[in-house]
């Protein structure tokens, strides 16, 4: 009974990892491009020979760039760190839902939630902040004193915030746990100097190697923040579809045992002093922020605060039909069914679909700039492929390298910053790559004495769940105007 759960879940991870091994996305080749230039050339960059910060998880970039930083290397770590979240979640399960049937069918949910398998093959970081998030609760939920733990702790948070930066928050919920009592504070006075240590070591680090400390990408994901409930209505509403995708049965569950609790205001009592109390204000916390800034909210990005919709899911099935077996082998193989029936319905087909297509549409491009010759910088939308694949310099238009590339979005539009050129003062640009959903919209347009002529449009279905196509890629070569 103590690894069987452990085992069930994997299991039932692996089965799931397995339909989604074709899951790949642009951001991966964004981070193994900023590997690559950091292994072969000491640098923080994604051109070669010009520093910039537009990345956010410098931990996943170091891990890629110490094994290899090829696709591959970058589908172990995530499933791995997959993997281990499993392993953790186990462990937590068991300290809170018992030795029994409960455990176990919690961990074999997780192990098969639609997003964990979904993110698992991808070569991005939302598995490792997963697993570190689940890892600094399990630490917290020992109870007790324990200088090396407290320590451990603080490694944990900082390699957290390295691997996102919003879930520092994190951080933010125990420092206020802790600081408020005599017996938190010397817990704190350990773990906190090791996080913040970590921290300053790398915005130390990106200074030297960039000038910057702040990386860009925040801010190319967000319209910021804006008064406006509508907006925020809006984001939550993704927010909840997104969770109840991949968790209905738990959702349902936690709705009918918040109805338990009221009913039985004794009992709720209790569970101001539960170990998930800490997580829960964490997420809240974390789902807030997004739903303020107006953040284009992604699975990916809820993926952390997941593990937690699943215990409580069972913690209050638990509580409102008891610890039977059959309950807990009902409720497991319920939230199973549904992962995997919106995963065939929805996600799976989209996810294949546009990691098939989104490497189909650009190689071609790749080898006709390539079959030119000469110059070779290109002004695109999706960076990575065209980085780490076709070796080319990149003009970014989606302003995670240069922000300046934001600012026009804003201020004039993202068609407008194409038709009038403004990206040409980022660099010199030899092609430009239009992602839209109308093939060739710029043939023969004429800007800053050049003339777009198009060598080739490709089409995509989709840019993902949630923005449907289809979608044409046209490749233009920007050649001078030959007047007569």
């Amino acid at each position: 009974m103590q690894h069987l759960g452990a085992r069930v879940a994997l299991f039932v991870f692996a089965l799931g990892t397995v339909a989604y091994r074709e899951a790949v996305m642009d951001d991966t080749f964004i981070h193994l491009q900023y590997a690559r230039n950091l292994a072969e050339l000491g640098e923080l960059s994604f051109n070669p020979g010009e520093p910039s910060l537009g990345m956010t998880s410098p931990l996943w970039i170091l891990l890629l760039a110490i094994s290899g930083y090829s696709l591959m290397a970058a589908k172990l770590w995530s499933v791995a760190a997959g993997a281990l979240s499993v392993v953790i979640f186990w462990r937590l399960a068991l300290r809170l839902l018992g030795t029994g049937a409960f455990a176990i069918g919690a961990t074999a949910a997780w192990g098969g939630a639609l997003w964990l398998v979904r993110h698992a093959p991808n070569g991005m970081e939302s598995t490792l902040a997963t697993c570190l998030v689940l890892a600094a609760i399990e630490l917290r939920s020992r109870g007790g004193r324990s200088t090396g733990r407290d320590l451990l702790f603080g490694v944990v948070l900082g390699a957290l915030a390295l691997t996102r930066p919003e879930l520092v928050a994190l951080a933010l919920v125990f420092f206020v746990v802790d600081i408020r009592s005599r017996w938190g504070r010397s817990r704190l006075a350990l773990w906190f100097p090791v996080m913040l240590c970590m921290g300053a070591a790398w915005f130390a680090f990106s200074l030297w190697k960039t000038g910057m400390w702040l990386p860009a990408t925040g801010t190319a994901k967000s319209a910021g923040f804006d008064w406006a409930p509508a907006l925020w209505l809006n984001v939550l509403w993704r927010e909840a579809r997104i969770i109840g995708a991949g968790h209905a049965i738990e959702v349902l569950g936690v709705l009918l045992g918040v109805g338990w609790l009221l009913r039985r205001r004794q009992d709720a009592a209790g569970w101001r002093q539960h170990p998930l109390v800490p997580y829960a204000a964490f997420s809240l916390l974390l789902a807030s922020a997004f739903v303020v800034l107006d953040l284009q909210v992604q699975p990916r990005y809820l993926l952390p605060v997941m593990p937690l919709v699943t215990l409580l899911g069972f913690l209050a099935w638990r509580h409102v039909l008891g610890a039977r077996t059959s309950v807990a082998l009902v409720v497991c193989l319920l939230s199973l069914f549904g992962s995997a029936t919106i995963s065939k319905m929805r996600v799976l087909p989209v996810t294949v679909n546009f990691s098939r297509s989104l490497q189909s549409a650009l190689l071609p491009m790749i080898s006709i700039i390539d079959s030119r010759g000469g110059a070779r910088s290109v002004a695109c939308p999706d960076i990575g492929v065209m980085g780490y694949l076709g070796r080319f310099r990149v003009v970014d238009l989606g302003g995670l390298i240069d922000a300046r590339a934001q600012t026009w979005t804003k201020d004039v539009g993202y068609d407008a910053m194409l038709s009038e050129g403004l990206f040409l003062d980022i660099g010199p640009v030899d092609y430009v790559i239009d992602r839209s959903i109308t093939p060739q919209r710029f043939a023969d347009h004429q800007c800053r004495g050049l003339r777009w002529v198009p060598l080739e449009t490709t089409m995509l279905d989709n840019l993902g769940l949630s923005r449907p196509g289809p979608f044409y890629y046209t490749l233009y070569a920007l050649e001078p105007v030959v007047s007569h």
